[in-house]
Protein backbone atom coordinates (compact mmCIF):
# COMPACT_ATOMS: atom_id res chain seq x y z
CA UNK A 1 0.00 0.00 0.00
CA UNK A 2 2.80 2.39 0.91
CA UNK A 3 4.58 1.65 -2.36
CA UNK A 4 1.40 2.36 -4.36
CA UNK A 5 0.84 5.58 -2.44
CA UNK A 6 4.37 6.73 -3.11
CA UNK A 7 4.05 5.92 -6.79
CA UNK A 8 0.76 7.83 -6.96
CA UNK A 9 2.23 10.85 -5.18
CA UNK A 10 5.31 10.76 -7.36
CA UNK A 11 3.18 10.68 -10.49
CA UNK A 12 0.99 13.48 -9.17
CA UNK A 13 4.05 15.62 -8.43
CA UNK A 14 5.33 15.00 -11.93
CA UNK A 15 1.96 16.06 -13.35
CA UNK A 16 2.07 19.26 -11.31
CA UNK A 17 5.59 19.97 -12.53
CA UNK A 18 4.66 19.45 -16.15
CA UNK A 19 1.56 21.60 -15.91
CA UNK A 20 2.99 24.41 -13.80
CA UNK A 21 2.08 27.76 -15.39
CA UNK A 22 4.85 29.87 -16.82
CA UNK A 23 7.29 27.00 -17.28
CA UNK A 24 8.57 27.19 -20.86
CA UNK A 25 7.67 24.11 -22.85
CA UNK A 26 5.66 22.55 -20.02
CA UNK A 27 2.20 22.78 -21.57
CA UNK A 28 1.06 21.13 -24.79
CA UNK A 29 1.48 23.31 -27.85
CA UNK A 30 -1.75 25.01 -28.94
CA UNK A 31 -3.67 23.00 -31.53
CA UNK A 32 -3.82 26.03 -33.82
CA UNK A 33 -0.32 26.51 -35.23
CA UNK A 34 -0.80 30.06 -36.49
CA UNK A 35 -2.89 31.50 -33.66
CA UNK A 36 -1.62 34.00 -31.13
CA UNK A 37 -4.54 35.93 -29.68
CA UNK A 38 -4.70 33.71 -26.59
CA UNK A 39 -1.16 34.78 -25.67
CA UNK A 40 -1.88 38.52 -25.86
CA UNK A 41 -1.19 40.72 -22.83
CA UNK A 42 -4.16 42.06 -20.89
CA UNK A 43 -4.05 45.58 -22.31
CA UNK A 44 -2.14 45.88 -25.61
CA UNK A 45 -1.97 49.34 -27.12
CA UNK A 46 -2.21 50.47 -30.73
CA UNK A 47 1.61 50.48 -31.01
CA UNK A 48 3.93 47.54 -30.38
CA UNK A 49 7.66 46.89 -30.62
CA UNK A 50 8.59 43.37 -31.68
CA UNK A 51 12.36 43.87 -32.10
CA UNK A 52 14.46 45.73 -29.59
CA UNK A 53 17.44 47.92 -30.55
CA UNK A 54 19.86 45.01 -30.12
CA UNK A 55 18.04 42.80 -32.64
CA UNK A 56 20.11 42.60 -35.87
CA UNK A 57 18.37 43.72 -39.04
CA UNK A 58 16.90 46.70 -40.86
CA UNK A 59 14.48 48.70 -38.76
CA UNK A 60 10.93 48.41 -40.07
CA UNK A 61 7.70 50.23 -39.27
CA UNK A 62 4.53 48.40 -40.30
CA UNK A 63 1.42 50.52 -39.96
CA UNK A 64 -2.07 50.85 -41.36
CA UNK A 65 -5.76 51.16 -40.69
CA UNK A 66 -8.19 48.36 -39.90
CA UNK A 67 -11.32 48.64 -42.04
CA UNK A 68 -14.65 46.87 -41.99
CA UNK A 69 -15.49 44.46 -44.79
CA UNK A 70 -16.62 47.43 -46.89
CA UNK A 71 -12.97 48.51 -47.13
CA UNK A 72 -13.80 52.06 -45.99
CA UNK A 73 -15.08 52.19 -42.43
CA UNK A 74 -12.31 52.29 -39.78
CA UNK A 75 -12.83 49.76 -36.99
CA UNK A 76 -11.43 50.30 -33.49
CA UNK A 77 -10.80 47.58 -30.93
CA UNK A 78 -9.53 44.84 -33.26
CA UNK A 79 -6.66 42.74 -31.92
CA UNK A 80 -3.94 42.11 -34.49
CA UNK A 81 -1.21 39.54 -33.90
CA UNK A 82 2.02 39.57 -35.92
CA UNK A 83 5.12 37.39 -35.95
CA UNK A 84 8.02 36.80 -38.33
CA UNK A 85 11.54 35.50 -38.85
CA UNK A 86 14.73 37.28 -37.88
CA UNK A 87 17.48 38.57 -40.18
CA UNK A 88 18.66 34.99 -40.80
CA UNK A 89 15.24 33.63 -41.79
CA UNK A 90 14.69 31.72 -38.54
CA UNK A 91 12.08 32.08 -35.81
CA UNK A 92 14.38 33.00 -32.91
CA UNK A 93 13.67 31.68 -29.44
CA UNK A 94 15.12 32.76 -26.11
CA UNK A 95 14.06 29.56 -24.36
CA UNK A 96 11.42 31.00 -22.03
CA UNK A 97 8.59 31.21 -24.56
CA UNK A 98 5.12 30.00 -23.68
CA UNK A 99 2.05 29.28 -25.80
CA UNK A 100 2.66 29.62 -29.51
CA UNK A 101 5.81 31.59 -28.78
CA UNK A 102 7.48 28.18 -28.78
CA UNK A 103 6.60 27.97 -32.47
CA UNK A 104 6.73 31.62 -33.50
CA UNK A 105 9.76 32.78 -31.51
CA UNK A 106 10.13 36.09 -29.71
CA UNK A 107 9.68 38.39 -32.73
CA UNK A 108 5.96 38.63 -32.21
CA UNK A 109 3.48 41.06 -30.72
CA UNK A 110 -0.05 42.38 -30.43
CA UNK A 111 -1.78 45.67 -31.15
CA UNK A 112 -5.37 46.84 -30.84
CA UNK A 113 -6.63 49.29 -33.46
CA UNK A 114 -7.26 52.73 -31.95
CA UNK A 115 -10.38 54.90 -32.22
CA UNK A 116 -9.49 55.66 -35.84
CA UNK A 117 -8.66 52.03 -36.66
CA UNK A 118 -4.93 52.70 -36.78
CA UNK A 119 -2.07 50.46 -35.63
CA UNK A 120 1.75 50.62 -35.66
CA UNK A 121 4.30 47.82 -35.29
CA UNK A 122 8.01 48.54 -34.92
CA UNK A 123 10.28 45.64 -35.74
CA UNK A 124 12.91 44.55 -38.30
CA UNK A 125 12.53 43.44 -41.87
CA UNK A 126 12.30 39.64 -41.83
CA UNK A 127 14.44 37.45 -44.05
CA UNK A 128 13.29 34.58 -46.22
CA UNK A 129 13.66 31.05 -44.88
CA UNK A 130 17.17 29.61 -45.41
CA UNK A 131 15.62 27.17 -47.89
CA UNK A 132 14.44 30.16 -49.97
CA UNK A 133 11.14 28.30 -50.40
CA UNK A 134 9.05 31.35 -49.54
CA UNK A 135 9.53 35.10 -49.87
CA UNK A 136 10.16 37.12 -46.72
CA UNK A 137 6.87 37.69 -44.95
CA UNK A 138 5.08 38.76 -41.79
CA UNK A 139 2.30 36.56 -40.47
CA UNK A 140 -0.80 38.33 -39.18
CA UNK A 141 -4.12 37.39 -37.60
CA UNK A 142 -7.17 39.41 -36.58
CA UNK A 143 -9.53 38.97 -33.66
CA UNK A 144 -12.65 41.11 -33.61
CA UNK A 145 -14.74 41.49 -30.45
CA UNK A 146 -17.09 38.54 -30.19
CA UNK A 147 -15.44 36.66 -33.05
CA UNK A 148 -12.83 33.91 -33.23
CA UNK A 149 -9.29 34.69 -34.35
CA UNK A 150 -8.67 34.26 -38.08
CA UNK A 151 -5.59 34.47 -40.29
CA UNK A 152 -4.82 37.22 -42.76
CA UNK A 153 -2.71 36.86 -45.88
CA UNK A 154 0.98 37.27 -45.03
CA UNK A 155 2.57 40.64 -45.63
CA UNK A 156 4.98 40.38 -48.59
CA UNK A 157 7.48 42.96 -49.81
CA UNK A 158 7.24 44.41 -53.29
CA UNK A 159 10.32 43.59 -55.38
CA UNK A 160 11.12 40.34 -53.57
CA UNK A 161 12.40 37.98 -56.29
CA UNK A 162 10.92 35.01 -54.43
CA UNK A 163 7.37 36.22 -55.06
CA UNK A 164 6.27 33.87 -57.84
CA UNK A 165 3.02 33.46 -59.74
CA UNK A 166 2.42 30.23 -57.86
CA UNK A 167 2.70 32.00 -54.52
CA UNK A 168 0.39 34.76 -55.70
CA UNK A 169 -2.14 32.19 -56.89
CA UNK A 170 -2.26 30.66 -53.41
CA UNK A 171 -3.19 33.95 -51.76
CA UNK A 172 -6.85 34.33 -50.93
CA UNK A 173 -7.08 38.08 -50.55
CA UNK A 174 -8.04 37.61 -46.92
CA UNK A 175 -7.36 40.84 -45.09
CA UNK A 176 -7.02 42.97 -48.20
CA UNK A 177 -3.95 43.73 -50.35
CA UNK A 178 -0.82 42.69 -48.46
CA UNK A 179 2.08 43.24 -50.86
CA UNK A 180 3.64 46.36 -49.40
CA UNK A 181 6.10 48.87 -50.85
CA UNK A 182 9.00 49.67 -48.50
CA UNK A 183 9.96 53.33 -48.33
CA UNK A 184 13.07 54.45 -46.47
CA UNK A 185 12.97 57.41 -44.12
CA UNK A 186 15.81 59.78 -43.32
CA UNK A 187 16.98 57.71 -40.36
CA UNK A 188 17.12 54.54 -42.47
CA UNK A 189 13.90 52.97 -41.21
CA UNK A 190 11.82 51.11 -43.76
CA UNK A 191 8.15 52.07 -43.62
CA UNK A 192 5.41 49.89 -45.06
CA UNK A 193 1.65 50.31 -44.94
CA UNK A 194 -0.75 47.41 -44.74
CA UNK A 195 -4.40 48.39 -44.36
CA UNK A 196 -6.41 45.46 -43.05
CA UNK A 197 -9.87 44.69 -44.41
CA UNK A 198 -11.81 42.52 -42.01
CA UNK A 199 -13.62 39.42 -43.19
CA UNK A 200 -17.35 39.63 -43.80
CA UNK A 201 -19.46 38.41 -40.88
CA UNK A 202 -20.41 35.20 -42.70
CA UNK A 203 -16.88 34.47 -43.97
Amino acid sequence: MKRRTLLFLSGYATLLFLSAPGRAGSDPLPACEWCGAADAPDDPGSTATLAGPDEPGERLLLHGVVHAADGRTPVPGVLLYAYHTDATGSYPRRGDETGNGRRHGHLRGWVVSDVDGRYRIRTIRPAAYPSRSEPAHIHMTATEPGRAEYWLDDVLFEGDPLITRDILSRRSGRGGPAIVRPERTGDGTLVVRRDVILAAPDD
